[in-house]
């Protein structure tokens, strides 16, 4: 899956200030929202001020996302306006419950594409599994849609929808990140994981976002800037990392030239699980390196 979303951050669409500082800042992609961050009597502020930022091309080069609102809501078919608008990338839908809501949304797209005479398949889908029904039907919504490239959790409204509850040292979100994660990766799609909600708690963001990248996520949804250089942080391979990666596929291709089927690393065998860790890491420093190039932004790790 070739895209890069360690950070994924959430921007209310009806503040300006907001957008504003999100042009210049570093996430991998920005989701401008009309959903729950913004208060119903403000959405058709956002839509304009969203549609305002589009056009001006300000997040050219840029992963750009529009969450809109559920299905059923008269809010929807507004929000689908944006589709004509430059630079959207994908669309996060919320409150999905089955496989075939995400059609509806795949077919509502499709008839805005066409509209706006962009390439069929262009925009992609990110669909928010955020309720027992999405973690119940996984495996049939990440399949459902060749648009699909991420399964983003949305962990405080699925713990409501299932009535838990968040106790010290109980891990509520455990079972179904675990889900997201099996969902996802068996269909080649990204899981990201759910927003840390202690926006000013760096410590308790890595401690809980380490848990996440082990379990097997490629990135987490953000509610604040200031959790952007953290959620890199975790989600990059160092560079103790990136060096044994090249070092291993090295030694790998330098015994594939001489015909040999072993292959070892400072006497240690190096199994087929290790060396596509290897092209794992080599791929995202890859990403970071074009995202960089694409927003013209310094060479950094992060």
């Amino acid at each position: 899956m070739s895209y890069l979303l360690r950070s994924m951050l959430f921007v209310p669409g009806y503040n300006e200030k907001f957008l504003t500082k999100a042009i210049d800042c570093d996430a991998d992609a920005l989701i401008l929202d009309i959903e729950d961050s913004v208060p119903a009597v403000n959405r058709p502020q956002a839509r304009e001020l969203i549609r305002k930022f589009l056009t001006e091309r300000v997040f050219k080069n840029r992963q750009i996302f529009i969450r809109v609102n559920e299905l059923g809501t008269d809010d929807l078919s507004e929000d689908l306006k944006l589709m004509e608008c430059p630079d959207i990338m994908g669309v996060v839908t919320p409150k999905i419950y089955t496989a075939e809501d995400l059609l509806s949304f795949e077919k509502m797209i499709l008839e805005k594409e066409r509209e706006c005479g962009k390439p069929e398949g262009e925009i992609k889908l990110a669909p928010l599994i955020e309720t027992a029904g999405a973690v119940m039907n996984l495996t049939e919504i990440a399949r459902v849609s060749k648009r699909t490239i991420a399964l983003l959790y949305g962990g405080e409204d699925f713990l409501s929808d299932v009535w838990g509850k968040h106790i010290p040292d109980v891990d509520s979100f455990f079972v179904a990140r675990g889900q997201v994660v099996m969902a996802a990766r068996m269909n080649g799609l990204l899981p990201i994981d759910t927003p840390f909600l202690d926006l000013k708690n760096e410590e308790g963001y890595k401690h809980d976002q380490r848990k996440s990248a082990a379990l097997g996520f490629a990135g987490d949804l953000l509610v604040t800037p200031q959790q952007i250089e953290w959620a890199h942080e975790i989600y990059t391979p160092t560079n103790g990392e990136l060096e044994r990666s090249k070092a291993i596929l090295a030694v790998a291709e330098e015994i594939r030239k001489q015909g040999g089927g072993i292959v070892k690393l400072n006497g240690k065998m190096i199994g087929p699980p290790v060396m596509k860790q290897a092209q794992r890491v080599m791929e995202i420093f890859k990403l970071i390196e074009e995202k960089n190039l694409r927003e013209g932004r310094k060479d950094k790790s992060n």
